[in-house]
């Protein structure tokens, strides 16, 4: 009976994202024509009224179009806005640079990232620079 309740909450879930236009696998995949954001983590809630997705707990994140992947503690997808919001021990991999701060921003449509750390971390960025 359980494991039927659970069947039914993810069932449930997946029609909440239908409805945000998001499709719903296990793991979750955001579709279009041309994009797939691939979402993984041990809780994932979403709110169609505001089109955000929340990911909590081993969150990674892969958008193989913007040469993107990352991992956090927290991630919160801002459908409308295209925005991702991640928070707690980030780790991206962007364009082949790799970047690690306490909070991040990824701006889907300009590609940018802004990156912030708290008490007296740093943001630390590795580059790949051309010989």
């Amino acid at each position: 009976m359980r494991a039927r309740m659970g069947q039914l909450r993810v069932n449930l879930i997946g029609m909440i994202l239908l409805g945000l236009g998001v499709v719903f696998l296990n793991p979750l995949q955001a579709q279009n024509q041309k994009q797939t954001l691939t979402l993984r983590a041990d809780i994932q809630k979403a709110n169609a009224k505001t089109g955000v997705i929340t990911a909590v707990g081993n969150v990674q994140i892969i958008y193989p179009e913007h040469q993107f992947k990352a991992t956090a503690d927290k991630a919160e997808y801002f459908s409308r806005e295209r925005r991702i919001l991640l928070e707690g021990d980030v780790l991206v991999e962007h364009k082949g640079h790799n970047l690690q701060a306490d909070k991040m921003t990824y701006l889907m449509d300009e590609g940018r990232l802004e990156a912030q750390s708290r008490d007296q971390n740093s943001v630390e960025t590795n580059l790949q620079v051309p010989k």
